[in-house]
């Protein structure tokens, strides 16, 4: 037998009254005056060792009465064979999700998150899976599941401890989103299988993540992801003393400004209780910190500073000091170089002539910071490499004739994968550079009379914006030539294997390419650029067009050489295959990279990452076993600034079930608990002894009446015979 609430049988206890009571003697009702006893005072009747207990009979039912109401009360009830055991509940699957980013470096974080992940060990129960995973920019399993702890092999909660002793913070940003997203998902697919296999759901679905939940962390996937119903989350949020955080950066030159002065923004956080800071920016002139500016940076705004060219030009850092924590105070930047490169003008017209292509050539050539182009005009004497650095031309523009001397230059330059621009400004240019143009001449240069010129004009058509050199036209807000009108061009009929770039609206060849053999390229325009032939000089497509020209010819890539921590640094293949390269990691580590390899991954910490290239053998600028230097500027995300910690409301908006998932043992007490509520109501025997209970008293009352009318009548013949 069993009952539903034990604390009731605590009111059998009351049948100590009825043995009182039973024990007290009462004083008698019939009273005989004694003269000699009327000064005395009367005394109540006392329990003694003479006292004995009366009416046994009348006690006992008492005492019946007063336990059946009791076992009443705590509502018993007979089992049989309705009993519960741990198969028929299911287990956990828990999925620690222990934050890494860099803004758990902060303070005692990563020790709170650690005592965090012990807690979760010492709360599972046997049975539960528990799987250890990291997250920082992505998901990292540590201790996966196996099926081994099911079977007792393995102490899945022994290798997780042991695996969380060799963990700590890396310096990438957080993407807490995804790691939530990529979690549910496999749960749910794993659930799903054991669906499939099975026909039923043996465990309980939970992730726990341990993570200061800071404000920059990435939450947008879990926009557009349904969540799992079956898949709850619990969050054990890492709580700092302090959250004042101040970070610095280096912002992005704006093109339309003429000011070449540098730009820095410190930043303070939300809920920053500091309010000065000072910056420095150390470099190889100036490797000390001196002179600290400071800035009153008011918590949850930021301030910008600019900074003197000549004072940054060597800055290979920027530093905030004055906060309290230290993981994202430096920001690190790699000054421009610029790389000079030169072009050779074939032609005899004078560079101050404004109506002759070379005039417009040389002011389209825009000194950038990171390129300056030296233009070289060369005569029927002069050679195409430079005499001075014996190196070869990155572009060979030519807009006349060329002489069988130039001829045979050019045709080595070619071979040896220089790039040639050529102008077909009139019938003799276009029939001496046939060879390298591939176009036959179909009639003489079109041209009309300046009476009737502006009548009779092509405009470019059929434009490839996929072409290199029309590629930073193919917006839409820049693709419009309409407004750029020829005069005069060569008409030309092109082989099938030469690549047509534009067209004019009459369908004649406009600009094409050649590929040559050697590696060299030809880019060819069948008419002038200069006022006499066209309007492109003077149009605003002249100079992008002219400088991405000559970026094509240089065939150097666009290195991005800021990137942040766990991005990939990429560079070109080393030339020829021939040579040996090493990427030298800020902490001075270094790691070999093969002659093929375009990308380096292992960005792990913030810093200056070196890739080192010795090349042996003559490479493309000429120079022999030379060795090169590309530096890149890895830094933390300024995201992991923002350390102000995100509502869990917030993650609600996003339909995730917050929440614990039950345990197996409180679950199998509730369920146990029903049970026996469900059995109780069917058999109510709390009922039958309520209405035993109430015989008791019936007949209780019925015994104490007939013993007191015997005391009575036994007193009153007492009194008679006195």
């Amino acid at each position: 037998m069993s009952a539903l609430a034990w604390l009731f049988g605590l009111g059998a206890l009351a049948i100590a009254f009825p043995f009182l009571l039973h024990l007290i003697r009462r004083t008698p009702r019939g009273q005989t005056e004694f003269s000699s006893l009327m000064f005395l005072k009367p005394s109540p009747p006392t329990l003694t060792r003479r006292s004995r207990l009366e009416n046994i009979l009348l006690l006992l039912m008492r005492a019946a009465a007063i336990l059946l109401i009791a076992a009443a009360f705590m509502r018993p009830f007979f089992r049989g064979a309705d009993t519960l055991s741990d198969v028929d509940v299911a287990k956990r699957r828990v999925v620690i999700l222990l934050d890494t980013s860099a803004s758990m470096r902060r303070a005692d974080l990563w020790e709170q998150a650690t005592q965090q992940v012990e807690k979760i060990l010492g709360g599972l129960e046997q049975g539960d899976d528990v799987a250890l995973l990291t997250f920082d920019n992505s998901v990292k399993p540590v201790v996966p599941f196996d099926e081994r702890i099911q079977q007792g092999q393995i102490n899945q909660a022994n290798l997780i401890r042991d695996e969380l002793k060799t963990l700590e913070p890396t310096w990438a940003s957080s993407d807490l989103g995804q790691a939530m997203v990529s979690v549910a998902d496999r749960l749910d697919v794993w659930r799903d299988s054991q669906r499939a296999n099975d026909g039923k759901v043996s465990a309980k679905l939970q992730i726990v993540v341990v993570s200061d939940l800071q404000k920059g962390s990435k939450i947008e996937s879990l926009q557009a992801f349904q969540w799992p119903a079956h898949v709850y989350v619990q969050f054990l949020s890492v709580v700092p003393d302090d959250y004042s955080n101040a970070t610095v950066q280096l912002l992005d030159a704006v093109a339309e400004e003429d000011d070449p002065s540098l730009r820095i923004r410190v930043v303070n956080s939300e809920e920053s209780k500091l309010e000065q800071f000072f910056v420095n920016w150390p470099g190889e002139a100036k490797p000390q910190f001196t002179d600290p500016i400071s800035f009153y940076v008011p918590p949850g705004t930021s301030r910008v500073l600019k900074i003197p060219p000549d004072d940054a030009v060597s800055a290979r850092q920027f530093v905030v000091s004055g906060d309290q924590e230290d993981f994202d105070n430096t920001f690190y930047v790699v000054p421009t170089e610029q790389q000079k490169l030169d072009l050779v003008y074939v032609g005899k017209d004078d560079q101050d002539d404004p109506e002759k292509p070379h005039f417009y050539l040389r002011r389209a050539l825009v000194e950038t910071p990171s390129r300056l182009v030296t233009v070289r005009q060369i005569s029927d004497s002069d050679k195409i490499t430079n005499s001075v650095t014996d190196k070869p031309p990155t572009l060979v523009v030519l807009a006349s004739p060329v002489d069988e001397n130039q001829h045979r230059e050019i045709d080595a330059y070619l071979n040896g994968g220089g790039t040639l621009f050529i102008a077909l400004t009139d019938l003799a240019t276009t029939e001496s550079t046939a060879a390298w143009t591939g176009a036959n001449v179909a009639d003489d240069l079109v041209e009309g009379d300046e009476q009737d010129a502006q009548e009779k004009y092509l405009m470019l058509a059929e434009i490839n914006f996929a072409s290199p050199l029309f590629q930073p036209f193919a917006n839409p807000r820049y693709n419009d030539f309409t407004k750029i009108r020829f005069w005069k061009h060569q008409a030309v009929e092109l082989p099938d294997q030469v690549e047509v770039i534009a067209r004019f609206d009459n369908h004649d060849p406009a600009i094409w390419k050649r590929e040559v053999s050697g590696g060299g390229q030809v880019f060819v325009f069948a008419s002038g650029w200069h006022p006499d032939q066209s309007q492109l000089a003077l149009s605003t497509k002249f100079v992008p067009l002219i400088n991405g020209l000559v970026e094509i010819a240089a065939d150097v890539p666009e290195l991005n050489k800021s990137l942040l921590v766990g991005d990939s640094i990429e560079f070109p293949a080393l030339e020829n295959g021939v040579g040996t390269r090493s990427m030298i990691k800020p902490d001075g580590t270094a790691e070999v990279i093969d002659s093929d390899q375009t990308r380096f991954t292992d960005t792990n910490q913030p810093g200056i990452y070196r890739l080192v290239s010795r090349t042996v053998g003559q490479d493309r600028t000429g120079s022999e076993n030379s060795q090169s230097q590309i530096a890149f500027a890895v830094n933390v995300d300024r995201a992991e600034s923002e350390t102000a910690a995100i509502p869990i409301e917030q993650l609600e908006m996003f339909e995730v079930k917050v929440g614990e998932q039950e345990t197996a043992s409180s679950e199998l007490a509730q369920m146990r608990t029903t049970m026996d509520r469900d059995i109780e109501n069917r058999q109510k025997f709390w009922k039958w002894l309520i209405v035993a209970a109430i015989f008791f008293l019936i007949g209780e009352t019925w015994l104490a009446g007939q013993t007191a009318s015997r005391a009575i009548v036994n007193q009153r013949l007492s009194g008679e015979m006195n």
